[in-house]
């Protein structure tokens, strides 16, 4: 099993991301999907729920109640645009900005670390190859076509979620 892919990358992921998870669980109370939403706002600025759930690269629906938890914790506000203000920008409140401002010099220093087992050009070779395999998923996944896992409690024989039947 050792030698699948998709099992080295995920056990790599999940190892690799051991230290942040601490940081941001223990020291902030955020999950590592609210501080990636965190970090895409420190670096991009104010944006809207679509464009944060498309730099995110996390599912529109997931950002919204990341969005909705990050707001209610006092991280982010939504606010108007003052042009259309029907359109609702996510911004970081001063409290958002300063887990940001903690933790992203933190989360540099814990990449370099890592990637610091390569020389430079290795390093170069295997953004390169990161790269070349990032922009093959998109395809990649398209042509699969597989079914979506219904996760309700219904389907799992547990009791139906309120308001359902």
């Amino acid at each position: 099993m050792n030698d699948l892919f998709l099992f080295r990358l995920h056990r790599m992921a999940a190892l690799a991301g051991q230290p942040l998870v601490r940081l941001c669980e223990g020291r902030h109370g955020i999950t590592r999907r609210e501080w990636r939403l965190i970090l895409t706002l420190g670096l991009g600025g104010p944006m809207l729920s679509t464009q944060l759930a498309e730099r995110a690269r996390i599912e529109p629906a997931r950002t919204s109640r990341a969005v909705t938890v990050l707001a209610e914790k006092g991280l982010v506000v939504r606010a108007p645009r003052p042009n259309d203000r029907r359109r609702v920008e996510i911004r970081l409140t001063e409290r958002g900005r300063a887990i940001f401002d903690e933790l992203h010099p933190t989360v540099l220093a814990l990449d370099e670390r890592l990637l610091g087992v390569f020389s430079p050009q290795q390093r170069q070779d295997f953004q390169a190859l990161f790269d070349q395999l990032e922009a093959h998923l998109g395809s990649w996944r398209a042509d699969l076509a597989l079914p979506k896992a219904n996760r309700s409690r219904a389907a799992a024989g547990g009791a139906p979620r309120r308001g359902n039947p």
